[in-house]
C-alpha cells in the first residue's frame, strides 16, 4: 500500500535530522491531504529536503499538486506536526509549470530539489464534501 511506502520514504528522508521524530506525524499529514485533495503528488520542499532543516528556525514545506484548478482560498494550508509549523502549497500542474517557467523561487527549487514523498498511479477532483470542508 502506498501508506507505508509513504513511511520508508520519510524515514529515509528524515534519518539523522533533528526532524527524525516528525515521521509518523508527517505520515498522518499526508495522508489526510490525499484523502481531501486527491493529488497527483506531494513533494516536500525547503530546508527539510535540503538537509538544512534546524529545529526551532525552520518549518516543513509541502508542494501538493493536483489536476484541477485550486480555489485561491484553498491554495495555502497553515497548520503544525508537533512542535513545528507546516506550510502547505495547493497548486494544478498547469500553474507549477508555469511558476517554474516564470522562476518563481520556492517552485524551482521544489522542482529541482524537492523530494517527491507520494505520488499517484491516477488523480480525481477532490470529493465533492471535501471541497467545501476547511
Amino acid at each position: 500500500m502506498w501508506s507505508s511506502s509513504l513511511r520508508g520514504r520519510l524515514r529515509e528522508v528524515l534519518r539523522g535530522s533533528s526532524a527524525e521524530d516528525l515521521t509518523e506525524p508527517l505520515a498522518k499529514l499526508v495522508e489526510e491531504l490525499v484523502a481531501e485533495l486527491r493529488p497527483v503528488k506531494v513533494v516536500l520542499a525547503g530546508s527539510l529536503a535540503r538537509g538544512e532543516f534546524v529545529r526551532g528556525l525552520s518549518d516543513v514545506d509541502l508542494l501538493v499538486v493536483v489536476d484541477y484548478e485550486v480555489p485561491r482560498d484553498r491554495r495555502f494550508v497553515y497548520t503544525h506536526v508537533g512542535d513545528v509549523d507546516v506550510e502547505v502549497t495547493v497548486v494544478s500542474r498547469r500553474e507549477l509549470e508555469e511558476a517554474v517557467r516564470g522562476g518563481r523561487e520556492f517552485y524551482v527549487e521544489a522542482a529541482k530539489r524537492g523530494v517527491v514523498i507520494y505520488e499517484a498511479e491516477t488523480a480525481t477532483e477532490p470529493h465533492a464534501e471535501a471541497k467545501g470542508s476547511s
